[in-house]
C-alpha cells in the first residue's frame, strides 16, 4: 500500500513538469516533510487494526463499517478544526450511526462468517476503532492541505515514503516475533513473503495492487479537483456495492469456501447499506431535506449572484470604453 503512494512522488514531479504554477511554486518547506509522519503513523496503525478486523468479518461488512469514519471525522472538524456543522450534518450522522448498528447486528447474526460471535465481535470494534485514528489523518491532512497549502500528490507520497520506513523499519520486526500460535495475519514471516513472490501468479498480484494503489490516489485526486468531494463521497458508496457484489459472485459463480453468503440477515445488511448511503448523502447536501437550513447553498447563491452582476457591470463598461474610442 506504501509503495503505492510513493509513487505519488513521480506523479508530482511529472506533475510540476506539466504545470508552470506549480513548478514557481514548489518550494517547500522542510517543515512539511516531518508534518507528513503524522498522517502517515495514523495511516499505518488504522490499516493494521482494519487488516486484523477483515479476519473475523466478511468484506462487505467491513467497507460499511468504514462508513463511520464520517461520524468521528465531523467531531474532531468540531474540537481541532472549528469548523460549524449545521443541523442537516448532525442528522446525517445519526442516519449513519443506525446504519452502521444494523450493519453489525447482520454481521453477528449471519452466516457468513463462521468464526464465532467473539472474533466478530473484535473484528467489528478494530474496525471501528481503526475510523477514529483514520479520522485524525483526514484532520491533520485537511490541515496539511488548506492551511499549510501543501500539494496533494506530495502529501500521499510522503506519507507512503514515511510508512514504508515505519513498515520495514518498526512493524515487520514486531509482528514477525509474535508467537506463531497467535495464528496468520498476527504473525508475519518477511523472508517467508519475500521468498513465496517467486511464484509469478503472486508476483503478479502484489505489483497489480502497487499499481492499483497508485491510480486510486491519482483518480481520487482528480476527482475532488475536478469536481468536489461529494462526487467522491458518492463513487466510494458505489465501492462498497461493488465489493458486496464481487463476493456473492465469488461464492456463488466460482468456489462457496470464499466469498460472501446471502442469507435471511443479508436483508438488514442491505437495509443498513441504503441506510448508510442516504446518511452519507444528506451530510454531504446530495439529499435536501425540509426542515433544515442549509446557509452554504445559501452564500453559494449570493457569490454566483454578485459574480454574475459584477460580469454584467464589466461587460457595460467595456461596451461604454468601446464606443467611446469609437
Amino acid at each position: 500500500m506504501f509503495v503505492g503512494m510513493v509513487l505519488c512522488l513521480v506523479g508530482y514531479e511529472i506533475y510540476k513538469v506539466l504545470s508552470p504554477k506549480l513548478k514557481k511554486a514548489a518550494v517547500t518547506h522542510k517543515k512539511v516533510y516531518y508534518m507528513t509522519m503524522a498522517p502517515a503513523t495514523f495511516d499505518l496503525l488504522a490499516t493494521a487494526l482494519m487488516n486484523i478486523g477483515l479476519l473475523w468479518i466478511p468484506a462487505s461488512i467491513w467497507q460499511m463499517l468504514r462508513g463511520s469514519m464520517v461520524v468521528f471525522s465531523a467531531f474532531l472538524s468540531v474540537c481541532f478544526l472549528k469548523r460549524t456543522l449545521y443541523g442537516y450534518h448532525w442528522f446525517g450522522v445519526f442516519i449513519v450511526v443506525c446504519a452502521l448498528v444494523l450493519v453489525g447486528v447482520a454481521c453477528i447474526q449471519g452466516e457468513s462468517s463462521s468464526h464465532g460471535m467473539g472474533h466478530e465481535l473484535t473484528g467489528i470494534f478494530l474496525v471501528v476503532g481503526a475510523q477514529v485514528i483514520q479520522s485524525c489523518q483526514v484532520i491533520v491532512e485537511d490541515h496539511l492541505l488548506h492551511c499549510v497549502k501543501v500539494n496533494p500528490f506530495l502529501i500521499v507520497g510522503l506519507e507512503g515514503l514515511w510508512g514504508s520506513i515505519f513498515t520495514i523499519g518498526i512493524f515487520l520486526p514486531i509482528i514477525g516475533n509474535t508467537p506463531k500460535r497467535w495464528g496468520p495475519g498476527l504473525h508475519e514471516d518477511t523472508i517467508d513473503s519475500l521468498v513465496m513472490l517467486r511464484n509469478g501468479d503472486l508476483l503478479g498480484l502484489n505489483i497489480g495492487y502497487v499499481l492499483t494503489k497508485f491510480l486510486y490516489n491519482i483518480f481520487g485526486m482528480f476527482v475532488t479537483n475536478t469536481f468536489t468531494g461529494v462526487h467522491r463521497t458518492i463513487l466510494e458508496t458505489v465501492r462498497t456495492f461493488c465489493i458486496w457484489v464481487t463476493d456473492l459472485i465469488i461464492h456463488y459463480g466460482i468456489t462457496k469456501k470464499n466469498g460472501e453468503k446471502w442469507d435471511n440477515w443479508s436483508w438488514m445488511q442491505l437495509g443498513g447499506f441504503l441506510l448508510l448511503m442516504f446518511g452519507m448523502f444528506i451530510y454531504n447536501k446530495v439529499v435536501q431535506l425540509p426542515g433544515f437550513t442549509y446557509p452554504d447553498i445559501k452564500k453559494d447563491k449570493e457569490d454566483e449572484t454578485i459574480s454574475l452582476l459584477q460580469e454584467d457591470e464589466n461587460t457595460d463598461s467595456n461596451s461604454g470604453r468601446g464606443l467611446s474610442s469609437n
